[in-house]
């Protein structure tokens, strides 16, 4: 899905605007967007063919995290390299002309790339709400125990330094599940109000003004509880002792006339948060949403790009679904290749019907009716989103093993891990289906264990 009428823009090398704000401090109130943006012939390609345009900056700039108002201030050379200073939301005033001013603005050399803005979404599969009663009735622990979790828990408890953000539409921080289990988040979802789409329209908080990332979905409290859940009524988390990170990206909306709500959100609301997560200090990131490669523009930038090679460049671990749309196809964040892509099988090791697939896929882990918590006490959920976590906590294990040994490993060195530890599945070996197996969590402690002690380099690639 695209929004009409809203570009994400890239300038070429140069000294940013100085007088355009963040993003972030215009969820502040610290900042109001500029209606300028270089004086010169991106203006005037604006101002000629759509109207007039609003421009904030979408990244902060690491070393000003937490200056209101100076969010934009400062950026550092690696920032200056990818681009994050010089790319910006733009809202024009007439979307009718979104296509117009898309032609204009793509001849112009000062520009480095434009594009309309994409949506992401979560799967509209789960999550459903079930009661104490029901809970009963469904086997929670046989995905943890076919990943062998307790047993790589066993071995490693976890870190409360390595901490895992949480990217999503946000958690309830007052569940039981979470008591001393999170740290403060951040709230970057500022997509407007009503509809998005023909199909899609907004509910709840959408319009930022806050930093509180209140799950008003349920499918962000899911994620979360399969990696740092306290196990009072469900398994504990994967992840141990790992502190989780809230950063809400995605907004709560609905479906036609329906009432179930899923998560949907603007990429560089996405790109913004995920940039706050990193320069907080988490370790893992999962990312259980995306963007089919089939709704992106020909020629458009990939989604993320720049904000996945930023995060890789400090050493995050970066994990995301590979989506639902039971296709052959590429699915972003999922498909870059600093990420690793999980997809989703079911008890038998077959690849899930929905699970999205294909040549970039790394590794799989259980996906069908996974038990987690909910905004309001547990439910069962279904989708690659609940795969994805297991990987995740188990990724947080690995760093903790690490730590511990006086060692750190970059995502390359993880995903190594976790791949060449992976339970095969099927004859093939490696499989576009199902990547290089079923995740194993206490095998790859194991095979960490084996480096640590033969001294064998922690970073590089497979």
């Amino acid at each position: 899905m695209r929004r009409m009428g809203h570009l994400v823009l890239t300038l070429r090398s140069g000294e940013a605007p100085a007088h355009v704000p963040c993003h972030v401090d215009c969820l502040l109130g610290a900042g109001r967007p500029a209606s300028r943006l270089d004086d010169g012939p991106v203006d005037r390609a604006l101002a000629r063919h759509g109207g007039g345009a609003r421009c904030v900056g979408v990244f902060h700039a690491r070393r000003s995290l937490g200056r209101v108002g100076e969010h934009h201030v400062d950026f550092d050379d690696v920032e200056e390299r990818l681009g994050l200073s010089r790319t910006f939301k733009v809202e024009i005033a007439d979307p009718k002309k979104t296509h117009e001013v898309l032609e204009a603005l793509g001849t112009l050399a000062s520009v480095e790339s434009v594009a309309v803005q994409s949506l992401a979404t979560t799967s509209l599969a789960g999550p459903w709400p079930v009661g104490l009663e029901s809970l009963r009735s469904v086997d929670a622990w046989e995905p943890h125990e076919r990943i062998r979790a307790l047993e790589a828990r066993s071995l490693e408890p976890g870190d409360e330094r390595i901490t895992t953000a949480i990217v999503d539409t946000g958690i309830v921080i007052g569940h039981p599940e979470f008591q001393r289990k999170c740290l403060a988040g951040y709230d970057t979802v500022d997509i407007g109000m009503g509809a998005v789409s023909l199909e899609l329209r907004l509910v709840g908080d959408s319009r930022g003004h806050d930093y509180n990332p209140r799950d008003e979905v349920g499918h962000g409290c899911h994620v979360a509880g399969v990696i740092g859940a306290q196990g009072w009524r469900i398994p504990p988390g994967v992840g141990g002792r790992t502190l989780l990170l809230p950063i809400r990206v995605l907004a709560a909306a609905v479906s036609g006339e329906g009432s179930r709500r899923l998560g949907v959100g603007a990429l560089p609301d996405i790109d913004a948060g995920m940039k706050v997560a990193v320069d907080l200090g988490a370790s893992v990131v999962n990312m259980s949403f995306g963007t089919p490669e089939s709704s992106l523009d020909p020629g458009a930038p990939l989604p993320h790009a720049r904000i996945v090679q930023y995060a890789d460049h400090y050493g995050c671990t970066l994990i995301a679904a590979t989506g639902n749309s039971g296709l052959r196809e590429r699915y972003y964040p999922a498909a870059l290749a600093e990420v690793i892509a999980v997809g989703s099988v079911d008890r038998d090791g077959r690849r899930s019907p929905f699970c999205t697939y294909g040549d970039h896929l790394a590794l799989c882990a259980p996906g069908e009716r996974v038990v987690s918590a909910g905004r309001r006490g547990y439910q069962v959920s279904t989708g690659t989103s609940f795969a994805a976590p297991f990987v995740s906590g188990a990724a947080a294990l690995l760093l903790s093993r690490a730590r511990r040994a006086g060692r750190r490993l970059d995502g390359a060195a993880v995903k190594r891990l976790l791949v060449r530890s992976a339970a095969p599945l099927g004859d093939a070996g490696y499989s576009p289906e199902t990547g290089h197996g079923l995740l194993d969590a206490a095998a790859a402690i194991r095979l960490l264990d084996t480096e640590l002690s033969a001294h064998l380099p922690t970073r590089g690639s497979q």
